[in-house]
């Protein structure tokens, strides 16, 4: 079973994820995945390390699919973030949104997306490949 909030080391396959939920109303699916990148600007980073506090930060993105819910129409999301060590090139963050037009689904996302990295207690260290380290 796809839960609708989690926050942790598994991870769920995106297929899984899309059929977690169908409704006929539905004509768009949003999806955002986050992905740790490696770039010059960026200070070469090989790998992101995690941390949550997983209760609240699950109450917290709960709160803000509800606000998503009421100020767009959508039908459902999922919001998944990784926590724990996750290298360059493998997905630590996902949301999913389900609405009847892709209009609402890309508001939707967006603003889910950007309030659980702005109120999520989610912290992440870069970890770069000369050895140094930098909390975010």
């Amino acid at each position: 079973m796809v839960p609708e909030v989690y926050i942790g080391e598994k991870w769920f396959d995106i297929n899984d994820v899309l059929s977690s939920y169908q409704d006929e109303t539905c004509g768009a699916v949003d999806i955002f995945l986050g992905i740790p990148r490696s770039a010059p600007e960026d200070g070469e980073v090989k790998e992101l390390h995690y941390e949550a506090y997983e209760s609240m930060a699950e109450k917290v993105i709960k709160e803000i699919i509800q606000e998503a819910k009421h100020k767009f129409g959508i039908k459902h999301a999922v919001v998944h973030h990784r926590t724990g060590v996750v290298p360059v090139l493998v997905p630590s963050f996902l949301v999913a949104v389900w609405a009847g037009h892709r209009q609402e689904a890309f508001e939707a996302c967006r603003y889910i997306v950007d309030e659980t990295k702005a109120r999520a207690p989610i912290w992440k260290k870069e970890v770069f490949k000369t050895g140094e380290e930098s909390w975010k």
